[in-house]
């Protein structure tokens, strides 16, 4: 029987104690997922790739759309299931990031023949998905990036180190295919087609033999990006154009991404960076400076302050992010992009006094290079501003934990100490990132409060509040009632979810409808698109303000619902609202909470 130092001198030792703490991770994200239901965003989501299953064209029923084909890649999934839930959707996100992170697990192994650490610095997405920001558990337009990227990293590093031409070929093909997956999803990311060149101009710099990228590897990473975009601009040809050309000029006219907006300086995101980046200073000098066991002593000092810092919000001096509710992801996010900013400063100092780089260093090179092109871009174009750097965060996990592994003395300690310094670092923030995400659900109540099953539809195994769940209901019976399969309704304002709920198509181009930031030239072109469609509604739901929840306090579970939105009226201006007093006739109200009504509106009158 072998002792136990020969056990736990071998790295599947150390691998089986992350496996555990990796799956207790992944069976509480399990359970996470069947908590909230969301009207507003997720709903938006849903909607706009159901209907390209219900019938409808992705251009020819819309007057923009042409930034976000992530409804394609959705629309696809709706087809080959029909009857798939919002549960359904998420579980298949859950599964696809499990996917993602064993898939980057072996491309790192091939790299370097190691694998005890990597369950453990994936555990954290093993709860929170693609999204560990904690807003949606979904697959859309910022979970695709964030798989295709893992995806791209993935592929590329394993053709890296294939020794058959053939298989070699096929892979960088795959990885560039991800490329162009990621631009599908969010047209802007295209950008992300500058990596694999920025990697081929590195491995000319590094000189190193760890690292081989040949010009005609880089035409097959490149290859497919070009082919697809040319295949899919020959088959939608101008009608593509000139959508693309409208949805630009409408997303820039309104002012959460108008350009005076997208290019400022987020002051309270800066103070996070640049205390992260003192932290993490430290955090490296004691591993230089100081011999193992002192270094270990001040690490485990360093790690309680972090996640003090995190949960006071660096002693109550900081502005908790974004309301507060992104509080805790927003230091996990600063410290990203605090150790980006030294890691390549660091590798631009070795290049210019010619230093030689090491192994893990060249690894972190990969795997930042897509990272940072990524969330540079995404933190510009995003309205959740640098905060959206963590949608593509697994890559850069990856990074600091190859980086630690291989610095210094580190490098020559037993997997032990190489274990104990991972937790150190990684505790504070997976801990404080993972609470925060159990504690909180996007626009519903925290998952304790959540008392309720919706049993039946679209929204069946979510578990809710009991308000969420009685709309639920007066609108699925509602919509039952009134219409028919292939009747048309309006919902209004920024209610999409409740196409879903009734499973009836929009009569409007757009569902996300806001009259704060949307100019009304824009709903006077979907009510004439309406018109000339021939898509007249049967029905229509009328919000006085959005159906969400806001968090007021998370620590004590208190929440508040917005504030009133919307009033109709017969004075009422905007397009959609003259169209529904003028065309249909109001048959049933329904109490949201105190002071704010849904109306249903109902036209009996479209076939005479």
């Amino acid at each position: 029987m072998p002792s136990l130092n020969k056990i736990f001198s071998h790295q599947m030792a150390y691998f089986t104690c992350g496996l555990v703490v990796f799956i207790f991770a992944a069976t509480l994200g399990w359970e996470k997922l069947h908590y909230g239901f969301n009207f507003i965003d997720e709903g938006y989501h849903m909607t706009e790739s159901w209907r390209l299953t219900a019938g409808d064209h992705f251009l020819k029923d819309k007057v923009t759309g042409a930034l976000r084909h992530y409804t394609l890649i959705n629309s696809l999934i709706f087809r080959v299931c029909p009857d798939i839930t919002l549960l359904g959707f998420r579980k298949l996100q859950y599964f696809l990031t499990i996917f993602s992170l064993i898939l980057l697990s072996v491309a790192l192994y091939r790299f370097d023949k190691k694998y005890w650490y990597q369950p453990l610095i994936f555990s954290l997405f093993a709860f929170t998905g693609l999204d560990p920001i904690g807003m949606i558990s979904n697959m859309y337009y910022q979970t695709y990036p964030h798989l295709f990227i893992t995806f791209h990293i993935a592929f590329f590093l394993i053709a890296l180190y294939s020794k058959q031409a053939i298989i070699r070929k096929f892979l960088f093909i795959i990885s560039g295919l991800c490329l162009w997956l990621i631009s599908l999803s969010l047209l802007h990311l295209s950008v992300i087609v500058v990596s694999p060149i920025l990697l081929f101009i590195f491995s000319r710099k590094l000189k190193s033999n760890s690292f081989s990228f040949s010009f005609h590897d880089l035409c097959y990473a490149l290859g497919p990006f070009v082919i697809c975009w040319t295949a899919f601009i020959a088959i939608y040809n101008t009608s593509y154009l000139s959508n693309l050309m409208f949805s630009i000029d409408t997303i820039l006219s309104i002012s959460t991404y108008s350009p005076n907006t997208l290019i400022n300086i987020n002051w309270e995101a800066i103070k996070h960076i640049c205390i992260s980046m003192i932290v993490l200073l430290v955090f490296f000098l004691c591993i230089k400076k100081f011999c193992i066991s002192i270094s270990i002593v001040c690490l485990t000092v360093l790690s309680f302050s972090i996640y003090f810092i995190i949960d006071t919000s660096f002693f109550g001096l900081l502005t908790p992010y974004y309301n507060g509710w992104f509080g805790c992801p927003m230091w996990l996010n600063s410290f990203l992009i605090a150790f980006t900013i030294l890691f390549w400063a660091y590798i631009i100092s070795k290049h210019f006094f010619k230093r030689e780089y090491t192994r893990g260093e060249i690894l972190a090179v990969i795997l930042l290079t897509p990272f940072s092109v990524m969330a540079l871009t995404m933190s510009i174009f995003s309205g959740l501003g640098v905060l959206s750097v963590l949608q593509c965060s697994i890559p850069a996990v990856a990074a600091i934990a190859v980086t630690i592994i291989y610095v210094g003395k580190i490098h020559k300690q037993t997997y032990a100490i190489k274990l104990f310094i991972l937790i150190l670092f990684c505790a504070p923030f997976y801990i404080a990132t993972g609470w925060a995400d159990w504690s909180f659900s996007f626009f519903d109540v925290s998952p304790r409060q959540a008392n309720v099953t919706i049993e039946e539809g679209f929204g069946r195994g979510i578990k809710t509040n009991r308000v969420y769940y009685g709309l639920y209901g007066w609108i699925r019976s509602t919509s039952e009632k009134y219409t028919d399969k292939d009747d048309f309704i309006i919902s209004y304002v920024v209610s999409p979810m409740v196409h879903m709920i009734a499973k009836r198509r929009p009569a409007l181009d757009d569902t996300f409808i806001s009259f704060g930031e949307i100019p009304m030239g824009y709903y006077d072109k979907s009510i004439s698109k309406m018109k000339e469609r021939n898509r007249y509604p049967k029905l229509a739901f009328v919000f006085e303000s959005m159906p969400a929840l806001a968090p007021i306090s998370l620590k004590d579970g208190k929440y508040g619902w917005f504030g009133k939105q919307f009033a109709l009226s017969l004075q009422s201006k905007d397009p959609i609202s003259r169209y529904v007093l003028d065309n249909m006739k109001l048959k049933e109200r329904y109490l949201l909470y105190e002071g704010i009504v849904v109306r249903c509106f109902v036209d009996d009158t479209i076939n005479n």
